[in-house]
């Protein structure tokens, strides 16, 4: 193989993972794990969701585990599609454990059972500040906090 072969070869492999990196797609297993939740909420997979939550899990609200999970539950069977993207993700690494900020875009389409669609929102945007731990080697959520988005200034 020629010098200029192997060239064009490693300038592809280059190109790949700064796409893959542009893209979002890195190997890094938080932003995995956060990644891996917005699939399952999109899928409306409440198990799978909570698969990325500790045991412990605390709500800033004083909340448990039991209550998020309620709380999704009622969530996910209030919407026939539901679509969550997250943005402005802020990671900041401590040992074992990691601070994340983001924030989170949901829409959808209500069920059309007994006027739902009037009670629950088509669209809503929250800030998350979250707490994640290495669990069983898995990064998974132990604390969140949450409140509706504001609005950026101009």
């Amino acid at each position: 193989m020629s010098l200029r072969s192997r060239a064009r070869i490693l300038a592809a492999h280059l190109f790949a993972s700064c796409l893959a990196v542009a893209c979002g797609r890195s190997s890094d297993p938080v932003r995995e794990s956060l990644d891996a939740m917005v699939k399952a909420a999109n899928a409306r997979d409440a198990k799978a969701l909570f698969a990325r939550v500790a045991g412990n899990f605390q709500g800033a609200d004083g909340s448990g585990r039991a209550d998020a999970e309620a709380t999704v539950a009622r969530y996910f069977s209030a919407y026939e599609i539901l679509n969550v993207s997250i943005h402005d993700v802020r990671i900041e690494r401590g040992e074992g454990a990691a601070r994340v900020r983001l924030t989170a875009e949901m829409s959808g389409q209500p069920r059309r059972i007994g006027g739902l669609e009037g009670l629950v929102p088509s669209s809503s945007k929250y800030d998350f500040d979250l707490r994640l731990v290495s669990e069983d080697g898995q990064w998974r959520v132990a604390w969140a906090q949450w409140s509706p988005a504001v609005a950026s200034r101009p």
